[in-house]
This record gives structure tokens, sequence and C-alpha cells, in this order.
């Protein structure tokens, strides 16, 4: 599977989906990222909280 993307503007957040299925938990790696499992501990995603504090040429390129 491709891996894609999400950014969602009013939420400042970034969802990159690695495999699909539902999730199960989640880890917080870092402050405002989280890494999620699906029931048999497979990461299917990680959520950038206030994504645009990495880069603000980052956040122009999720709007492409």
């Amino acid at each position: 599977m491709k891996q894609k993307y999400y950014y969602d503007e009013k939420s400042d957040s970034l969802f990159i989906h690695l495999k699909d299925g539902p999730e199960e938990r989640f880890e917080e790696a870092a402050p405002g990222i989280h890494v999620e499992f699906n029931d048999k501990d497979e990461m299917i995603g990680i959520e950038i909280l206030k994504a645009s504090r990495f880069s603000d040429r980052a956040k122009k390129s999720f709007h492409k």
C-alpha cells in the first residue's frame, strides 16, 4: 500500500496512514506525536499535533 497523509488545517494536525485497519491503541512517542497500532500490535499510523511547528514550508506542501 502506498503511504498516505492527511493534514487538517483547522486542528493543525497531520496524520500519516501506514496500514489499513482500526486503531486499537496509541502511544505518545514524543509530546504531540502519537503512534497508532492495530490489534496485532502493528503500526498503522502516526499523528502529529501542531504539525506546522516543524516547518512552515512543510505546511505549505500539505495543501498541494
